[in-house]
């Protein structure tokens, strides 16, 4: 194992605040990386937001700043004195990496934008994180985690009951999504820059993301097809039963039992009612036409027994239930402690304390939080003595290539969390070839709608969409020659991906240690929902209720105990883009040392980091938290929530921080009588006293254009945005002047919309197609790159290898 991780040599500059900067230095951090976090005088925001200890407020001591910035070094500097410009252009001169997330033209405004920047240092990459972008109408708006999240059609389209509020998940969702999409597409392009031709400046707007992987990927290009979309129905699964969140003995289970065997190994655990015994029951569909039945008599079974004992009994009988951890189940699993994802730090002002360790495992490499968060200014002295060595510009040679040019993967991963991980390479230039056939078809290809209503799995938009930047090779692994094949295919490829559960691979001969032997160097991605080891290892999920045992699911909801389902894997394009920048690591070890390594993502840890800021509270206080409605993760600002309009299933997030975006409010408002109430003056007061400042808020918009509102508000300095549904995305002009959806020419003939690169790269822009129909790439792999004969290759064909 090596001591030194796997992005030593990397020198970081964090500007910014709060969450999705901070969590994205966190990220070079935690792997080694030198992060140097430039913090003003008055120090992050995140200092005074808490947890605290005890309730007792110490700009040392927040629990939410603690988790966010492990093994960084800190330096203040007053970004509007010039003498402290001027130093941070000298650490800047020496940088690989600058990772900002202030309001588009800050940084320009004080001689620090991207032109000025790249002059500096030509081999820079500056990654900056907003809610809406560096471009775009809505570029200059004022936005929060929570107006970046509901501009996404995400709340709309998958959570929420009917009639009520969208909500999003009860931590910053948008934040922790737009830090792991800038990790890897920054890292990428620091690793790249020798082809690339130098640095370049990577804007990844949070919203775009969102929008384009984890909504527009399954709707858009049925919207754009036959112009029918969805909206939450309240149920994780509406057509489906059972597939959603229900009450138990002592606090909720994920019910989730879709296919044949897993239906019969409920009735079983549940004593095989007669009621359950139809033979129409058997199929998901008929049950979901029957759900008011199913639910009714289910719920009933479950108010009997506690969680845990149902999970347990569920799993062994083959039936992917699991309960809805609250933040305290999820701190004191011992499969997390097994595995050592709670570390223990000790910190002057906190002393002892818990809190999360790395998102996924490197085998060479491993990574993860050593020194708690530095004090305010603590290495000013050090850092500031230094004496940085600029870096030289590099010749380019030839046209630019992008980032990965050259780096050549084999996906086995299925559904929709492994592709995206190859789909991520393949935007920033890698050769990625997804292992598939015939023989047993991606789950994946069936979902409609299809182009042209032809049921195909050629012609799934959906998949289409989410497996754009993947190839297709069609290998029946059922067949001794297709893994041997594939055998072949791995010895030319510098990444594996698969996310099947543990041992799969090795059951099928392509195990690490079996790849290892025959490419020693080889990067082997590995994504089961809980890890490779450890007492949950074989549990059984699908991406929608992976966060259940995370912690996430008991936060998102109305009020205490009125939990509610995100309705679609919310996890799977997250995990599949956090695995993306997993496997950038290791490339960047490997290009240092040239040893390659296993990556065991466990998808349960990496999605647990989303909920830092309520393990950190459980960690300080032993205080569980619980659904928040929309209202600030931390109690940090008020008024914060979505709120009606005009119109059916109109609304729009209004996020106020601070006193001056308060009064702005106000005076919008025509300072109505009850804005005079003295618990509004400040902050404190009005987080009090939000549940009435809401239901006033709630009565001033309820008559107004969502649009307009949000216009004339962002105009007065308050930040705003309308909740768009998935219907609004295709004809937003953000969206449309972003680019973030695409027409494109399917290889089969057909046209489709799909998204486009949801993060801006300025020197080498992404290149997307749709994705591939199965076998596309056959020709090329077999008959180019393992140099199979005609004769062999038709003989292959003809025998349903490949196939």
């Amino acid at each position: 194992m090596n001591t030194a991780g796997a992005l030593n040599g990397i020198r970081v500059v964090e500007l910014g605040e709060k969450v999705s900067s901070p969590y994205c230095g966190k990220l070079f951090a935690d792997f080694g990386a030198d992060v140097i976090k430039v913090e003003s005088p008055d120090g992050d925001p995140s200092r005074c937001w808490g947890p605290f200890r005890d309730d007792r407020p110490d700009p040392e001591g927040s629990g939410t700043f603690h988790f966010l910035n492990t093994n960084k070094r800190s330096v203040t500097l007053d970004l509007d004195n010039e003498s402290d410009r001027s130093q941070l252009r000298k650490l800047i001169a020496s940088a690989d990496l600058l990772v900002e997330n202030y309001a588009p033209g800050f940084l320009e405004e004080r001689g620090l934008g991207w032109s000025a920047l790249n002059r500096l240092n030509p081999e820079l990459v500056m990654v900056s994180i907003t809610p809406f972008g560096q471009t775009g109408p809505y570029s200059s708006w004022l936005g929060s985690d929570l107006n970046a999240y509901h501009l996404t059609g995400a709340s709309s389209r998958y959570c929420g009951r009917p009639g009520e509020m969208p909500l999003e998940h009860g931590t910053f969702a948008a934040d922790f999504y737009g830090a792991i999409a800038g990790a890897a597409w920054g890292l990428a392009a620091v690793l790249g820059r020798e082809g690339s031709g130098g640095g370049q400046h990577v804007d990844v707007s949070s919203a775009e993301a969102i929008a384009a992987t984890f909504v527009g990927g399954q709707n858009i290009g049925g919207f754009a097809q036959d112009g029918r979309f969805d909206k939450r129905t309240g149920v994780g699964m509406p057509l489906a039963a059972p597939a959603s969140i229900v009450p138990c003995k002592d606090g909720h289970v994920w019910m989730l039992a879709l296919e044949p065997g897993q239906w019969n190994g409920l009735r079983k655990v549940m004593g095989d009612p007669e009621w359950a015994q139809l033979e129409m029951f058997q199929d998901m569909f008929s049950r979901g036409e029957n759900a008011d039945l199913i639910y009714a008599m289910v719920t009933e079974w479950a108010a009997e027994h506690p969680k845990m004992e149902i999970m347990d009994r569920c799993q062994a009988a083959g039936c992917p239930i699991t309960a809805v951890f609250t933040m305290k189940e999820a701190a004191e699993h011992p499969h997390l402690n097994e595995r050592g994802y709670i570390v223990e730090l000790e910190d002057e002002t906190l002393g002892s304390f818990r809190t999360l360790g790395a998102p996924f495992k490197l085998s060479e490499t491993p990574g993860g939080p050593i020194r708690s968060a530095p004090q305010l200014g603590e290495h000013n002295e050090e850092i500031l003595s230094e004496i940085p060595m600029r870096r030289p510009a590099k010749p380019a040679s030839g046209a630019p290539q992008r980032p990965l040019s050259g780096v050549r993967v084999a996906n086995f991963g299925w559904v929709w969390a492994g592709p995206v991980t190859g789909q991520t390479l393949g935007f920033l230039g890698a050769e990625v070839y997804k292992i598939e056939s015939y023989a047993r078809v991606d789950m994946t290809r069936t979902l409609p709608p299809f182009a042209g209503g032809e049921r195909d799995p050629n012609r799934s938009l959906s998949n289409n969409a989410c497996w754009a930047g993947n190839g297709s090779v069609s290998l029946n692994l059922k067949t001794e020659e297709a893994r041997q094949l594939a055998l072949d295919i791995v010895a030319q490829c510098d990444v594996v991906i698969e996310n099947f559960g543990p041992g799969v691979m090795d059951r099928l001969g392509l195990g690490y240690e079996e790849l290892k032997r025959i490419k020693p160097d080889l990067i082997m991605f590995s994504m089961p929902a809980a890890g490779l080891w450890g007492p949950l290892k074989d549990v059984r999920t699908y991406g929608l209720s992976l966060t259940s045992t995370t912690g996430l699911d008991s936060l998102v909801g109305y009020s205490e105990g009125d939990l509610v389902p995100v309705e679609n894997a919310y996890s799977d394009p997250y995990n599949g883009i956090f695995g993306a920048y997993a496997i950038l690591t290791a490339l960047a070890h490997r290009r240092r040392t040239g040893q390659g390594q296993l990556i065991d993502f466990s998808q349960q840890e990496a999605v647990m980091q989303m909920v830092g800021p309520a393990f950190m509270d459980y960690s300080l206080n032993g205080r569980i938290a619980g659904p928040l409605g929309n209202r600030h993760p931390l109690s940090a600002a008020a008024p914060h929530g979505v709120f009606p309009c005009a119109g059916e299933d109109r609304w729009i997030s209004i996020a106020i921080d601070g006193d001056p975006q308060w009064q702005a409010l106000v005076d919008s408002m025509g300072c109505p009588a009850w804005t005079q109430n003295p618990a509004f003056e400040t902050q404190a007061g009005r987080v009090d006293e939000i549940e009435v400042l809401h239901e006033h808020l709630a009565e001033w918009t309820r008559d107004y254009d969502d649009r307009s509102l949000a216009d004339s508000l962002q105009a007065a300095g308050v930040p705003a945005a309308p909740v768009l549904n998935v219907a609004d995305l295709l004809s937003d002009p953000h969206y449309r002047a972003r680019e973030t959806f695409i027409e494109v020419d399917h290889p089969l003939g057909y046209r489709e919309t799909i998204y486009g690169a949801y993060v801006k790269l300025s020197r080498t822009p992404a290149q997307v197609a749709p994705g591939p129909w199965i076998g596309q790439d056959n020709d090329r792999v077999f008959k180019e790159l393992l140099q199979l004969d005609e004769a062999q290759y038709e003989a292959l064909k003809e025998a349903q290898v490949i196939y």
